[in-house]
Order: C-alpha cells, then structure tokens, then sequence
C-alpha cells in the first residue's frame, strides 16, 4: 500500500494539524503553514496525478464536465490517502488518514487491525477543524470529573487519559423549511363567588393554528457505535467555522465512517424538528387548556449536507461495563455518565453517620449536664 504523507518543505518531516494553533506545524523545524499554504505545496503533486489518470483513460470515453471532474479528483484522492482499520471485538470501523497509526479502537480498547482504504463515496464535503488540542481535552475532563466525590479513582489516572482520542465523527445535517398546522379545542376557565354560590364558567373555542419555520444545520450522527443521546448532548457546533473538506484535517486524528445513512436519520431530525414546531404552536395559544389536539407537518424543502464533526472521545471500563465520554471539539462541553464508587459511597456514609451520632451524642451530654 502507498503511503503518502504532508511533508514540510523546509525539512521534509511530517506534518499536523495543531487545533490550538490552526495551522499545520512540523514537529522538527518549527515551521507553520496555513490549509492554503499545504494545498499549494500539494497541487502540483496532484495536478501531475490527475494528469497521468486522464492519460490512461480511453479515449472514447465521453469528455467528462470540470466540475464532474474535479468531484471525481476528490475522490480519488480520498481513497487514495485514508486507511480503514477494523476492530475485531466490536467491529467499529475506524477512518484515518496515512500518517495516523491506529492502535486500538476508541469504543473499547481494544486493538484494530488494518483493512484497506474508504471508498471515495465516504468523502464528506465539509469538516469542522479541532479548536483545541488533546492536553486541553484532558484539562476539561478533569476539572469535570474530580468534582464528582464519588467517581471511580482510576477514571482519571494517567493511564486512562492518555486513551483519550481525538475523533471526527459523521453526521447527517438537514437544512429545511417546514410547516405546521394544529387543531384543537381551547378551553377557558373563569371561577367567581356570590352569595353562598361559587361559580365555574367554561367556555371552549376551536383553536387553528400555522406556523412555518426554517432550519438551518439540524445535526444526527451517523454513526452506530455512538449514542445518539451523547451526541446531542454535546450540540451545539458553530457551522460558521466550517471548511471544505481536505485531507489534511485528518492529520493526526481518527474519523468514523458513517455505517447510517441520511434517510436512516431523517425520522431522527423530523422529530426534532416538529417537537419544536408543536412547543411553539402550544405556547402561542394562551388558553387554560387545549384538549383534541391534532397536528399535520410537512417538510416544503430539504438539503443535506455531510460532514465531520470534532468529539475528543474516551471510554472507561468498570465492573463489566462501558461508559462513554464526549466533549465537544469546537466548545469543550462534555457529556458522559459517570460511574458511582460504592466503596467510597460507604465510607462518606459511615463517615457522615459517625459525625451526626456525636453530634447528638454531644448534644445529650449537654442537655442532661443544664437539667442536673
């Protein structure tokens, strides 16, 4: 297999993106270069590649357009530079680029195994870049656990962080103009006294109501491994910072490869979506009640987009079970739920009980000392 790496032009070493920095640094001479600077050094590789795939081509094959084309380059391309490893305990597929050695699986630590290359159908067309590097990952994660008394020792120990990956992860994210209409009956509530009656007046009304919303970047993962419920956990990314996808990202980190594919996770995002049209539908009435409710939701235009998101990733194994943590790549924010050391549980508890029994204990003595 070929192996092709991003070389510095000023030493030849290897090349990475650094999330802190946003540049893409060698680890020998220092020197620094933006996406830009990379792609330039890399085109006339690629040109000279491309060119030699057009010659070999035949020649009655019909002229293909620029841009079916350069959509074909990009594939090639990607193909050519991602490596696939499989994990044989959990079978989780694990995406790298050429300079990335593999050395377990993110799920469950335990070690993969080098398959082949992606096909150029899993290229994504946009990738959101790390904006913070793993040892601030580890300062995260940190400061949120150790302010759990009763987490497991070991969870955050040296060996356990250094397991921590850095994980580009797929989603699926919708844009669309949807609509909403509801039916219901409204009801209104008046209470009042006179005399020695007190009264209640109801009356109801048909309530009708529309609304029309447009979304913008309504997220699913693609991904089987992952919870769902981790991934929304983490929301939101900041799509302002997108990039067109290159390779070059994935320098030094992990990416899955989808295994869901987007009509998998549109029931997924119609929910969202209209969950959210309902709320407003509801809120917007202001009656005492609204009972018979009934809804119809249409989505008028949808647009997907795939992309790679970034999730510094880690997994702890404790009493035969796994638990997973997330923390958002772009923000720091981390979800995951953490185990409960019932060792330490107990001792706090008979720590705690011997504390209020000598406070009583003290509080008697004092009270039978006033009454003598």
């Amino acid at each position: 297999m070929d192996v092709k790496q991003y070389k510095c032009p000023n030493c030849d070493g290897e090349l990475k993106f650094e999330p802190d920095k946003q540049m893409f640094c060698c680890e020998f001479c220092r020197s620094e270069f933006t996406a830009e600077q990379v792609n330039q050094m890399l085109s006339q590789k690629r040109e000279k590649a491309a060119d030699e795939q057009r010659q070999t081509q035949q020649k009655q094959a019909p002229e293909k357009t620029a841009e079916e084309k350069r959509e074909a380059q990009q594939r090639a391309e990607f193909e050519e530079n991602t490596r696939l490893y499989s994990c044989p305990s959990c079978g989780a597929e694990i995406v790298s680029d050429m300079n990335t050695a593999a050395a377990f699986c993110y799920y469950c630590h335990n070690p993969v195994i080098l398959k082949g290359r992606v096909e150029g159908m899993y290229r994504p067309s946009k990738v959101l870049p790390f904006a913070f590097g793993r040892d601030k990952a580890v300062e995260y994660f940190n400061e949120w656990a150790k302010k759990k008394k009763f987490i497991p020792s070991d969870l955050v120990s040296s060996k356990q962080i250094e397991k921590m990956t850095g994980l580009y992860v797929p989603f699926w994210v919708a844009d669309a103009l949807t609509h909403t209409n509801m039916n219901a009956i409204g009801e209104t509530v008046k209470h009042w006294t006179s005399g020695n009656y007190r009264y209640t007046q109801t009356k109801e009304f048909q309530v009708i109501r529309e609304i029309n919303v447009e979304y913008n970047g309504v997220p699913a993962d693609g991904s089987r491994k992952i919870e769902d419920a981790l991934m929304e956990a983490i929301e939101p990314f900041d799509y302002t910072k997108l990039k067109d996808f290159d390779m070059a990202y994935l320098s030094g980190f992990f990416a899955d490869k989808f295994d869901v594919n987007k009509e998998e996770v549109y029931p997924r995002i119609h929910q969202r979506m209209f969950e959210n049209n309902s709320s407003a539908v509801i809120s917007s009435c202001g009656y005492s009640r609204l009972k018979n409710k009934s809804f119809s939701n249409d989505v008028m235009k949808l647009r997907w987009s795939y992309m790679l998101l970034p999730v510094w990733f880690m997994t702890f194994h404790y009493k035969g079970k796994v638990w997973e943590y997330a923390i958002n790549g772009q923000t720091g924010k981390i979800s995951g739920e953490l185990p409960i050391d019932n060792k330490k549980l107990r001792r706090h508890s008979l720590l705690l009980t011997a504390i209020i029994t000598a406070v009583v204990l003290a509080a008697g003595y004092l009270i039978g000392g006033l009454l003598l």
